[in-house]
């Protein structure tokens, strides 16, 4: 439909929006948003500390529009250089084979492109749940379109959390084979454009197989393992550990693992208590510290390491999450040699979202 004939809300909505864009433009070339993101890396850089690249994390609309503002003061004190937002659904709960794409994430690149990334929308809806064809064929078109620089977390298997345990929210309980058809198109999308994307599943025996196999078959997608070390059941993951963590980090390079993990001490609990297991006894969530066979794989696999805050719905202000999350991403570091600070803290993520070496 010509855009003389749309109703008079609808012309308002394009006239007055503020973002300037209908739904999925961006004012903004790649090129210029890494020129943004450099230079506030830069400015970062100058006070002496290392910046943080959250490349983990989602918002809705309404989380942003309560929340967002308040927390970009927050950014510069904690030195949080970006955040990767991924999107999700225009409509909630949907019930049906349709899904559509919500994008809310551009209007915030538009408004703060030198603090936030656009990543796709995640797979953690209903459709995706249920190996439909509608998310993954919009992501697949959105993806090759080239404005996003990762795709979001993609669930496969996925236990609830203590809130949605509480809640009652089965739903989010999910069990996809990596090498379901789904996944061969994520993966697929992933090699062929380049674009790095984020995996929920747990590392428990019965995936490390498949897992690897994936890996092998399509060598040139990136895959970022999402809450490195934080086996749901320790039982069900008993090859888990800083020597299967390396030996995978030797052997496929396209694999890397973003540190989205509770604080010392911390757990979650739906039906028992699931914590990081890099986390010494003993600590609490503001001293905690890394076991030295993780502060050891850490060091030595530097460049496979991403951070993460995992924010999402649901959870507290951001302003507060955020005070969180960067102290525990710091405590991680804290016993690592300089270089794998800068590495791990934004030099990995940078690597990953532009294809080039920080410099």
């Amino acid at each position: 439909m010509s855009r003389r004939f749309l109703p008079l809300a609808a012309l308002l909505f394009f006239w007055l929006s503020p973002t300037g864009a209908e739904a999925g433009d961006l004012r903004f070339s790649r090129a210029q948003l890494e020129a943004k993101w450099r230079s506030r890396i830069e400015s970062l850089l100058g006070q002496g500390r290392v910046p943080l690249i959250d490349l983990q994390s989602s918002i809705k609309r309404e989380d942003g529009a309560r929340h967002l503002d308040d927390a970009l003061s927050v950014m510069d004190k904690l030195v949080i250089a970006l955040i990767a937002f991924e999107g999700s659904e225009d409509k909630e709960n949907r019930k049906d084979s349709r899904y559509d794409w919500g994008y809310y994430v551009h209007e915030i690149v538009n408004r703060y492109p030198d603090r936030f990334i656009l990543a796709s929308n995640g797979g953690n809806n209903r459709n995706w749940a249920g190996q439909l064809d509608g998310f993954i064929r919009q992501t697949e078109r959105q993806v090759r379109g080239g404005n996003y620089a990762i795709m979001g977390e993609f669930e496969f298997l996925h236990y609830m959390s203590g809130r949605q345990c509480d809640r009652g929210q089965t739903h989010r309980q999910v069990d996809i084979a990596l090498d379901s058809p789904n996944g061969h198109r994520l993966f697929r999308l992933g090699a062929e454009t380049g674009t790095p994307f984020l995996i929920h599943t747990e590392m428990e025996d019965r995936i490390l197989g498949v897992l690897e196999r994936m890996l092998s078959r399509y060598p040139r997608a990136r895959v970022i393992k999402a809450h490195f070390s934080r086996p749901h059941f320790a039982k069900k993951a008993s090859r888990f550990g800083p020597a299967l963590a390396r030996r995978l980090l030797s052997t496929y390079p396209n694999l890397y693992f973003d540190l989205s993990v509770n604080s010392p001490g911390g757990s979650i609990k739906c039906g028992q208590p699931v914590r990081a297991l890099l986390w010494k006894d003993g600590g609490g969530p503001r001293d905690g510290t890394v076991k030295l066979a993780y502060r050891k794989l850490l060091g030595e696999f530097s460049t496979r390491f991403v951070a993460g805050f995992d924010y999402g719905g649901g959870r507290k202000p951001l302003a507060k999450f955020l005070k969180k999350r960067a102290r525990n991403i710091r405590l991680i570091l804290r016993d690592l040699p300089k270089k794998a600070q800068h590495d791990i803290g934004y030099g990995n993520a940078w690597k990953l979202l532009t294809g080039k070496d920080w410099k």
